[in-house]
């Protein structure tokens, strides 16, 4: 059953190579036209290659058409028709943000994880307040594997639908590195977490990036994802999700990184 919803966007995932749509992103958000707002995941985006009118920004609303995925049980998750998209107004700001999210913000990272090992369809999304930041950690990314090359190659090809003169955006490349968060959550008994950072950002700096040397580009990433978001100032939280597999589900990313001044406090919102 179609249904149609308000998403407040709270995440853009790095792009991924896809058959049929050349590449995707994966977008999550907090729905916002009912009470309780809840978390919703809108996959897939085929992002780049949207028309630019209908591309919206981080923390900007959207009404879509959406219906239940066949292909995935976790309760956030929705297929996007994407000719039904249309945004509403510019990105909030950090104040209704935050009212909409803190909210939100009731389990610890740790608890996730406990609850999808108990069941594999618990809560998939979240917003985790990050007790200490340990370090990031670096490794080499192993690039595209056989199958996304080929998924990239065959949907690279032209075909009758096409419009004359159209233009596609570059061929998707992996990433030089991949990059983790080392931390520690709210949890008194948390021994730590190590997340992969899956964040749209993280990817669009690395290929500002992709001249530079490997130090350079490890020195912006502490500079972009470590300084600018942590600090003694600042209340700094992570958008968490983890993967369709059922099997692999206790396994969450950092999709992303909300911060707001470590005194603030918002009460109001405006829907």
């Amino acid at each position: 059953m179609t249904e149609h919803m308000r998403v407040l966007i709270t995440v853009k995932a790095a792009p991924e190579p896809s058959k049929t749509y050349i590449d995707t992103v994966c977008v999550a958000g907090v729905r916002v036209d009912q009470q309780p707002f809840e978390w919703i995941r809108l996959y897939p985006v085929p992002f780049r290659h949207l028309d630019s009118s209908a591309k919206f920004a981080k923390f900007q609303v959207i009404e879509v058409d959406v219906n239940r995925s066949p292909k995935d049980s976790r309760p956030e998750s929705r297929r996007p028709v994407w000719a039904t998209l249309d945004t509403v107004g510019d990105a909030l700001p950090l104040a209704a943000r935050a009212a909409v999210l803190e909210p939100l913000q009731d389990k610890s990272m740790c608890q996730l994880r406990e609850e999808v090992q108990i069941d594999p369809n618990a809560q998939s999304l979240g917003l985790v307040a990050v007790r200490s930041l340990e370090r990031l950690e670096f490794e080499r990314h192993p690039g595209w594997t056989e199958q996304q090359h080929a998924a990239l190659d065959a949907s690279m090809q032209p075909t009758l639908f096409d419009e004359p003169g159209a233009k596609h955006p570059p061929r998707l490349e992996p990433p030089r590195l991949r990059v983790f968060y080392r931390y520690r959550c709210v949890d008194e008994a948390c021994r730590g977490h190590r997340q992969s950072i899956l964040d749209f950002e993280m990817s669009a700096l690395q290929y500002r990036n992709r001249h530079a040397s490997d130090e350079t580009l490890r020195r912006s990433v502490i500079q972009k994802f470590q300084v600018e978001k942590f600090g003694p100032d600042k209340r700094t939280s992570l958008f968490v999700g983890n993967i369709a597999d059922p099997t692999k589900r206790r396994s969450f990313s950092a999709l992303g990184v909300f911060v707001v001044p470590a005194h603030a406090d918002y009460g109001s919102t405006l829907f």
